[in-house]
């Protein structure tokens, strides 16, 4: 019999992993749920893809659609089966076309809604199927669906300005890279040979970029090829989990990025977490499925922290101010949302607080940072300019 390797978790959010020998994933499923867990991620020993590694991944863009259809059909009186149907057929993107269209069978076999799309869990969160779990529960999958599309679509919104922001300065520096390397390796050698012939004393600068020149001239192909090591190898680490983790933490401490992104994770957890309680999820469990919304990992391992806090009978706003990563206006809300028992409305208003405040920083961020770029690009042209011109206007002027 086939061997499988699963995760799994409870409705407390306690999680589950290992391996077990079945004939059928349904058979594997039927003994977890005996035991109080649902599958979030399993994979047949031994394939080299699941079906969503194969197909890669959906764009939130994709998943908001498919929310605000799904919401939309649903509340017009037609049967799930049906709603997913009509959207795989309708669908553009092919890749979501195909897992759609599994979901569909599984569907037809007699799988909830929440159960299929859980075999995707690459393309389908936990938050989002948490969510789609409580909507089979209390009969109000078209609510729930419709407070999902909001979500995505906000979160999407964020991840293209922040995407924007960062498009202008990525072009500027591999324009600043190209020109440096151009004038080095291309403009300076035929200078050099000029100002060698005429002779004189060049200035320490010049000799300095004239060696640097030479150097790279002569080892261009090995230069490159440290480089592309060098690319690949940092590439790879930055996937690994530590690297993830060194990247996050750098970007809550990096001065002209830290206030950006300290936002960006206030408006996840606000709009995140007051839909989860708005949807009837206790405050610890909310807590775990959300913990990997707010796109750090840093904050997400204080996030269990805090859950655990919350066990122990700490309330949700001394949970949060512990952190140390959110401002004082949410813990602020937090509080007073506990006090009148709005919490789920109180974090709902402070998203679209944060919202707003996130769009003004990274067009704080974009105006910071082009005229910083071009003046970078052009110290550099600069000095590598004037290293040529001055010992030519030295020798003219002597020869003169």
């Amino acid at each position: 019999m086939p061997v499988y390797t699963y995760t799994a978790k409870n409705l407390k959010g306690e999680e589950m992993s290992g391996e077990y020998e079945t004939a059928t994933v349904d058979s594997l499923e039927q003994m977890l749920n005996q035991k109080g867990y649902f599958i979030v991620k399993v994979e047949k020993k031994g394939d080299a893809f699941s079906l969503s590694q194969l197909l890669g991944k959906v764009k939130i863009k994709d998943i908001a659609i498919f929310c605000r259809q799904f919401s939309v059909i649903i509340n017009s009186g037609i049967t799930i089966t049906e709603a997913v149907s009509i959207i795989r057929d309708q669908t553009e993107n092919k890749k979501f076309k195909k897992i759609l269209d599994q979901v569909h069978e599984e569907i037809q076999k007699g799988k909830v809604l929440s159960e299929a799309l859980s075999i995707f869990p690459d393309v389908f969160p936990d938050f989002l199927v948490s969510m789609v779990k409580v909507g089979e529960a209390s009969g109000s999958l078209d609510l729930i669906f419709s407070r999902l599309a909001d979500y995505y679509e906000k979160d999407n919104k964020i991840k293209r300005k922040v995407k924007s922001a960062m498009t202008y300065p990525a072009i500027l520096a591999t324009l600043t890279v190209g020109v440096v390397a151009l004038l080095m390796i291309k403009v300076l050698p035929m200078f050099a040979d000029i100002l060698s012939s005429m002779g004189g004393e060049l200035p320490t600068v010049t000799k300095v970029l004239m060696g640097m020149s030479d150097f790279l001239v002569k080892n261009l192909l090995i230069i490159s090829l440290v480089l592309v090591f060098l690319m690949t190898a940092i590439s790879y680490y930055l996937k690994t989990d530590s690297g993830l983790y060194l990247m996050d933490s750098l970007k809550l401490k990096i001065p002209f990025l830290r206030s950006t992104v300290r936002k960006i994770i206030t408006s996840r957890f606000a709009r995140s977490m007051g839909i989860l309680l708005k949807s009837g999820i206790p405050v610890v469990t909310a807590i775990d499925i959300m913990s990997n919304l707010v796109g750090n990992r840093v904050v997400e391992r204080k996030f269990l922290e805090c859950r655990d806090d919350i066990k122990k009978g700490r309330t949700l706003s001394e949970s949060v101010s512990s952190i140390g990563v959110f401002s004082p206006i949410l813990t602020h809300m937090v509080k007073i949302g506990e006090k009148t028992g709005e919490l789920d409305q109180m974090l709902t208003r402070t998203a679209s607080f944060f919202d707003d405040e996130v769009e003004e920083s990274l067009e704080r961020l974009t105006t910071l940072m082009e005229p910083f770029m071009l003046i970078v690009l052009a110290t550099v042209v600069g000095i590598i300019i004037a290293s040529v011109m001055l010992p030519m206007t030295s020798i003219m002027s002597t020869l003169g």
